[in-house]
């Protein structure tokens, strides 16, 4: 086992960056990121939305999608995506889903 010594005042100067960046971690996690605080990329947005860049831009061009532009990139807030994903999101219960099997049904023994 190797032994460090140091000094005294060395110490203490390292004593005191740990209480900095202690104090640092603890007043990043107090204010928590809201979503709307958060902006997320082109890229993060079609990642997120499984979409190609092409559809992001007929979704900003139909005014389907609010943005930020800085320096000619867009940036979009990470609330404003999951509201589109909520108002587009088909929400499949067990009567939309016997609704379909129905329609399925009925559509073999027309043909």
């Amino acid at each position: 086992m190797e032994a460090i010594i140091i000094n005294a005042e060395e110490w203490r100067t390292l004593l005191h960056k740990i209480d900095r960046i202690t104090t640092f971690i603890e007043q990043s996690t107090e204010q928590p990121q809201t979503d709307s605080s958060v902006w997320l990329n082109d890229d993060e947005v079609c990642e997120l939305l499984k979409i190609s860049t092409k559809t992001l831009y007929r979704l900003r061009k139909s005014g389907n999608i609010s943005y930020s532009s800085i320096a000619q990139k867009h940036y979009y807030r990470k609330s404003d995506i999951w509201k589109l994903m909520e108002q587009r999101a088909v929400k499949s219960t067990d009567e939309r889903i016997n609704e379909l099997k129905k329609r399925s049904i009925s559509s073999k023994k027309a043909s």
